[in-house]
């Protein structure tokens, strides 16, 4: 299954672009997950992480494995949102970013689980990215 989560790194951010566009796809994920026993399935927690006034630099570029919940089997995927993003008004661009994003974690995801040896289907979650991105579409 699929989670999303952002760390805004300022109160501008909430109605920027960006800001709004995640808030949208944490909908979006929510409307089309339905409903989740956290644990009965491997399960992603992807974290948008954006710069803003009060946290300029993130330290990080691109996409990282976080914190594995065990009990949970739940891991987190930070993803660095580019500064130019982060101020952008291209609803496209920003749009095309977080999938990209969402399928780069399943990338990585797949690799994390291999090597703990859990279970982790790579299609179902790609089907369930795909499916999200068509109702977010359809909601434009």
């Amino acid at each position: 299954m699929l989670f999303i989560g952002s760390v805004k790194g300022g109160p501008e951010l909430q109605d920027a672009c960006v800001g709004k566009l995640i808030t949208k796809l944490m909908q979006t994920v929510a409307e089309v997950r339905g409903e989740f026993a956290i644990g009965s399935f491997a399960a992603l927690n992807v974290v948008f992480h954006v710069p803003g006034s009060v946290i300029p630099d993130l330290g990080y570029g691109g996409l990282r494995d976080g914190r594995f919940f065990q009990t949970q089997r739940i891991l987190m995927i930070q993803v660095a949102v580019p500064k130019e993003l982060a101020s952008s008004t291209d609803t496209e661009e920003v749009t095309r970013f977080l999938f990209d994003s969402l399928r780069e974690a399943n990338k990585i995801a797949a690799k994390y689980f291999k090597k703990k040896g859990i279970e982790y289907s790579q299609p179902r979650y790609l089907g369930l990215v795909d499916a999200v991105e068509v109702k977010f579409m359809q909601d434009a």
